[in-house]
């Protein structure tokens, strides 16, 4: 009930923010074309980045070629259909034996994790950066500690859940992957974030907003709010939009261009991969390698 009541004032936030809009929701500039091309391409570049990191978990395992596609394809639904799309181990873990599941759904997480410090920590020098003359110096030094402390956490932190009495949080240290390939899911997950960044990018050009290379930090600031914001449904449905419209009007980018924005690059890389995923992946109850 408390989630369906945080829906609805979003939804309501966002249609009093068009309903504000002199010409409601109409989007005055002309369509590019050719730049909804380059976000097409972007896409698979995308699922590059991700399948990597799928490699990178799955390096040095005994691991057929068809149980670690049909894998990955399957958290790619059960991913589009969970909070913050942080469900793609649900899909995965049931392509494995019961005794390997444990690594497989704590190394996923693990890979989440990296996407979400890089989001958080590059959203925050974003802001740094924004407002470097605005904000005290202490203030500055604080948000360096949460980035340093973000990195600490994801490459130390299991030695800390060593230390609690849980026995679940003591055994994440035997099965979660090394630290050198932790440090691979970070480049990889940058390398993924940057496509968002880009990607979202062009979507505002396409739908005719203004070229400003600035947009870029303000882009990246508005995924570091996505980030921390609350998850409801699909991922981020709704969420997003709103905290995209919010951020993006300080910049005084219409509304109407952030939503449809907003709406393009999730379709291009959640609803998209997903549908093909779903005609793809192998539906069998019983796998030939289980």
């Amino acid at each position: 009930m408390l989630k369906l009541g945080v829906l609805s004032v979003l939804i309501y936030f966002l249609y009093q923010r068009i309903s504000s809009l002199p010409g409601g929701f109409a989007i005055s500039g002309e369509f590019h074309f050719e730049l909804l091309l380059i976000l097409i391409l972007l896409m698979p570049l995308n699922l590059f980045f991700e399948w990597q990191k799928w490699a990178v978990i799955l390096k040095d395992e005994n691991v057929e070629s068809k149980q670690k596609l049909h894998s990955f394809l399957a958290g790619i639904v059960s991913a589009v259909i969970t909070p913050a799309y942080a469900g793609n181990f649900i899909g995965r873990m049931f392509y494995f034996s019961k005794s390997y599941r444990k690594n497989i759904v704590v190394n996923t997480l693990a890979s989440n994790g990296a996407q979400f410090i890089i989001s958080i920590v590059l959203g925050i020098v974003a802001f740094q950066v924004l407002y470097f003359n605005t904000i005290e110096p202490l203030f500055h030094l604080l948000l360096i500690i949460i980035n340093v402390g973000l990195f600490v956490l994801f490459f130390y932190g299991d030695l800390f859940l060593h230390k609690i009495p849980i026995r679940f949080l003591q055994q994440i240290k035997d099965v979660v992957i090394s630290k050198s390939r932790r440090r691979q899911l970070v480049l990889l997950s940058a390398g993924r974030y940057v496509i968002f960044v880009v990607q979202f990018f062009v979507a505002l050009l396409a739908f005719d907003a203004s070229f400003d290379l600035e947009f870029l930090l303000w882009i990246m600031l508005m995924f570091g709010a996505i980030t921390i914001s609350p998850s409801l449904i699909m991922g981020k449905l709704i969420v997003r939009e709103t905290v995209a419209v919010t951020v993006l009007s300080l910049i005084a980018i219409p509304a109407p261009i952030v939503i449809m924005a907003a709406t393009s690059t999730w379709l291009l890389n959640q609803i998209i991969p997903a549908l093909m995923a779903t005609f793809l992946v192998k539906k069998q109850k019983q796998h030939a390698w289980i």
